[in-house]
């Protein structure tokens, strides 16, 4: 499965959008597609003053019905949530085959 983590820091939007892209063409390129595996999106550093909306970032983010958790990984918040969230997942697709 796949965490992705995005800086909800507004100014980091850019890049969030560009490592989305880049991680999506690196399992193309290894025959997997982003659409059709295990997949979380992860906002992190949600304590901060100058984070986006939550929906602006989900808007940008979102390739499918994944789930999005919140999180402050440098305190351990959502980040447990965010594992079950994925490994949940994980054992489903497992038992489909």
């Amino acid at each position: 499965g796949v965490v992705f983590v995005a800086d909800s820091q507004e100014e980091r939007m850019d890049a969030n959008i560009e490592s989305l892209y880049n991680l999506e063409e690196n399992l193309q390129a290894n025959g997997y597609d982003l659409n059709n595996i295990p997949y979380v999106l992860q906002l992190n550093k949600r304590d901060l003053p100058n984070t986006l909306p939550i929906e602006d970032i989900v808007g940008e983010l979102r390739r499918k019905d994944e789930p999005v958790h919140e999180a402050v990984a440098a305190k351990g918040t959502g980040v447990f949530d965010t594992l079950k969230s994925v490994a949940k997942q994980v054992l489903t697709e497992l038992r489909k085959s």
